[in-house]
């Protein structure tokens, strides 16, 4: 039997944006050996997620070494992009790499115009209103609430 083992990047500098729940979004990079060291010797790198059609959401220092990351406390809702910039200082932003595009969805349904819901139940959780948090359970733990 022949072994193949995946190789540990592909140097294709890519940078590319994923939700992983309605609050958490998780980016990851593959850069080459060649724009790793050239962005090594740069002053300060930076992550920064974007709102589409809004501008710059927050913005992650970032060592040229690392390849992922995630990032929480998104608003559920919007559309994101990431890019990595190269920060000068003194409003010299280089941007290096753009992500795709994606949307957050909404944490609970939206109650339909002139209605209202009948049942708290959405999902395999109940919605806690203090701070907007999302209380989990397992699905055997809910059913003995």
């Amino acid at each position: 039997m022949i072994k193949f083992s995946l190789p540990s990047n592909y140097n294709d500098n890519t940078l590319v944006l994923m939700v992983q729940t309605p609050r958490t979004l998780y980016v990851y990079w593959d850069l080459s050996p060649n724009q790793r060291a050239a962005l090594a010797a740069k002053k300060k790198l930076q992550l920064r997620l974007n709102v589409v059609n809004r501008g710059v959401y927050r913005s992650f220092d970032i060592k040229p070494s690392w390849d992922s990351f995630y990032i929480t406390g998104v608003e559920p809702g919007l559309a994101y992009y990431c890019d990595i910039i190269i920060n000068n200082g003194d409003d010299e932003i280089y941007p290096v790499i753009y992500s795709n595009t994606v949307s957050a969805p909404v944490e609970r349904p939206p109650i339909p115009l002139g209605g209202t819901v009948t049942s708290g139940f959405w999902g395999a959780g109940e919605y806690a209103t203090r701070e907007d948090a999302w209380t989990s359970y397992s699905s055997g733990e809910f059913y003995k609430e």
